[in-house]
């Protein structure tokens, strides 16, 4: 009997090469507008404020590729390079502000051309603060780096490392919406530990990654368009990473997009930050007996318009490794892509196909290529084996990158043609993605620890580093190096030996310093971390006050209680002490400068000087003592004599109860005698007449 076979050609779903113009405009105008309110809430009958102040840093900014052709507020701000800061005079209930502006956008890319050492070696001192731990990106936690430190194992080009490091985020953490990583900013430990987040959360892995091998990375925020169906608004608040690369300056990574040392023009920053968690928008007022109550920023972009065309010279060619296969069968799909520039460039390729074909693995591979290279990429694929036997299917397949270079094939299958097993298409995917040879390095385990993650300058502080042998050659002459110093070792099989070194703590601050075991054979490298705090220090800055008052006016004193170490100064206690009378402060831990402004009244003082004195105690964490003090004086006069009988209670805590009385007795003796003379000289004189 004779087997009658039909025909089908199965349909795949891609996106449009229409469709993009967000990858490949050479120039894009939009129109931004933020806005938001904020609501005076009087405590009490008699609450008001009477200065309130906005300070935005979250606005899009004149940078090298985007420019800001039209900026307009209401009210009018006053602009910076980095804020924007909006005031109003005693406010009414309700107060708004509005910042609207045309930014045209520039697709570009950072060409480099040549190799980038890494680690790197030096770094300028403004960069080098990009490379510690902060309070969201906790690039310190020993989970990040062992990961960041396996994932650049062996490697000495800085492109390549951030790359690697980029593609693991990209296709390790699962980019979710839920409320609990879309409304509360988790930690980069957190992300790593749950693998999932948010596109600011998988940008602060990333982030945090790179600084635990000492890479420098900062956080951009802005907006970019998105055509994913999980958004219904395409414009929207995205977050991004820029990475520090010597001689060329900050390049533009987007982990979460896949745009790995370039960004499409959609992308439109506002601002960059040491942390992805950093306040944007800061609110102050001067009032009493009331509050602000804030609303969420409100942020509309409309495309204006979309101008040239650019897109990046890319040789992309897919082929299969069968034309035809049996039901159920397995086959392999193949990407030749080349480089046509003369300098780096990173893309993701991605694997559009029917349902009908399962894929081992992601559909998006991540590619670096160097400038003029040549490389493979290669998908496992498995046929469905639930197909009707008597159809012949055609299965297209299209590889495409990041920015719209696109390359088709297909295949077909039918239960005419050969099974093909996995163990086939298995050994020549693994001729293809052929390891380079190993080194012996990979039976050596170094591992190097302090005896806590964070001490004092003035403790004494050792790094310990155990180095392990587990191959089968004896290691000569291994050179274990810190910092400028070096242990020379020898190594049989299967020992451990140990070498110590003496941390130098004029280097404050959260280290990752490579440790490094050498010779002949190995190349191993292991990181130490741990924090250096300076003692802490606080000043009394900013003291203003007035030095003449009258007994009816009111005035401010105000000072700022400066942090002047890296440490923060613990269990602080502020006193401001006058006549006797103090008033006090505490705050737990100081991370910043606080300011304060304290209102008084002349009728609270004393007649002449006052003198105050104003002591700040505080703590490292070893419970050691601080202080700093200052002490200053305010003259009240231009007092008459009912006021100065009012400011005696004043002096209660210097002048006791039984000395006031007996003076107001002595006052009031003295006014009635004063008025009987007075009485008696007006009759005499009357008589007279």
């Amino acid at each position: 009997m004779k087997k009658v076979v039909m025909f089908v050609f199965l349909l795949i779903c891609v996106p449009s090469v229409l469709a993009d113009w967000f990858y490949n405009s050479q120039n894009i105008l939009v129109n931004i507008d933020l806005s938001s309110e904020i609501e005076v809430v009087p405590l009490t009958s008699n609450g008001y404020v009477d200065t309130a102040t906005v300070n935005m840093t979250f606005f899009p900014k004149q940078t090298g590729t985007q420019e800001l052709l039209n900026f307009y507020t209401n009210p009018k701000g006053e602009l910076t390079d980095k804020t924007l800061k909006f005031t109003w005079k005693m406010p009414e209930a309700k107060i708004g502000f509005k910042v609207n502006a045309d930014v045209k956008t520039t697709n570009t890319i950072t060409k480099i051309k040549e190799k980038i050492t890494f680690p790197i070696q030096e770094l300028p001192e403004d960069v080098a603060a990009y490379t510690k731990p902060s309070e969201t990106i906790d690039s310190g936690n020993e989970n990040i780096i062992r990961l960041a430190s396996e994932l650049v194992k062996g490697e000495d080009d800085l492109y390549q490392a951030v790359f690697k490091i980029a593609d693991w985020t990209k296709n390790n953490i699962n980019y979710n919406l839920s409320t609990l990583t879309a409304e509360v900013s988790q930690k980069a430990s957190w992300v790593l530990e749950n693998r999932q987040g948010v596109c600011d959360e998988l940008t602060s892995l990333f982030i945090a990654m790179l600084r635990a091998v000492g890479i420098p990375a900062r956080f951009v925020s802005g907006i970019a368009y998105t055509n994913s169906e999980l958004f219904t608004e395409k414009w929207g608040p995205h977050g991004w990473a820029e990475v520090y690369f010597p001689g060329y300056g900050w390049l533009p990574f987007d982990a979460t997009y896949g745009q790995l040392g370039w960004i499409d023009p959609t992308h439109v920053k506002f601002r960059d930050s040491v942390d992805s968690d950093e306040p944007s928008t800061y609110y102050n007022w001067l009032g009493r007996n009331a509050d602000l109550k804030t609303r969420k920023l409100d942020i509309k972009t409309n495309l204006i318009d979309k101008m040239g065309y650019y897109r990046t010279p890319l040789k992309l060619e897919a082929s299969v490794l069968k034309e035809a296969v049996n039901l159920g069968s397995f086959n392999l799909v193949e990407a030749t892509i080349e480089n046509l520039n003369d300098f780096y460039y990173a893309t993701e390729l991605h694997l559009s196909k029917p349902k009908e074909v399962k894929i081992s693995g992601s559909q998006d591979k991540g590619i670096l290529l160097l400038p003029m290279e040549k490389k493979k990429v290669f998908w496992i694929m498995k046929v469905d084996s639930n197909l009707e036997s008597k159809y012949s299917y055609t299965f297209p397949l299209i590889v495409s990158s990041s920015n719209n270079i696109s390359s088709q094939t297909s295949f077909t299958a039918n239960v005419r043609e050969k099974y093909v097993p996995l163990e086939e298409i298995g050994q020549t995917a693994k001729l293809l993605d052929e390891e380079k040879e190993k080194e012996y390095s990979g039976n050596v385990i170094l591992d190097c620890k302090t005896e806590k993650s964070e001490f004092y300058e003035y403790e004494d502080a050792e790094l310990y580093c155990n180095v392990r042998n587990t191959g089968n050659i004896f290691l000569e002459d291994v050179d274990v190096c810190f910092k400028n110093s070096c242990k020379r070792i020898s190594l049989g099989i299967s020992q451990v030996k140990n070498a110590a070194f003496a941390i130098n703590k004029s280097e404050i601050g959260s280290i990752q310093s490579p440790v490094t075991a050498r010779n002949e054979l190995v190349s191993k490298v292991s990181y130490a971390s741990f924090k250096i705090n300076d003692a802490p220090k606080i000043e009394i800055e900013e003291l203003e006050f007035p030095v003449n008052i009258s007994y009816g006016d009111n005035f401010t004193i105000s000072f700022t209680i400066a942090k002047k170490s890296y440490s923060n100064p613990k269990d602080v206690e502020i006193a401001l002490a006058l006549n006797g009378i103090e008033k006090k402060w505490i705050i737990s831990n100081l991370t910043e400068s606080r300011k304060f402004a304290l209102r008084f009244e002349g009728k609270q003082l004393v007649y002449g000087n006052n003198n105050y004195k104003m002591d700040v105690w505080y703590y490292d964490g070893l419970k050691k003592e601080y202080h700093a003090y200052k002490e200053f004086s305010i003259l009240l006069s231009n007092v008459n004599l009912m006021q100065r009988l009012l400011l005696l209670s004043n002096k209660v805590g210097s002048i006791s109860w039984n000395t006031i009385n007996t003076i107001i007795i002595m006052v009031i003796v003295a006014a009635i005698v004063f008025i009987f003379v007075v009485m008696v000289l007006f009759r005499r004189d009357k008589g007279m007449q």
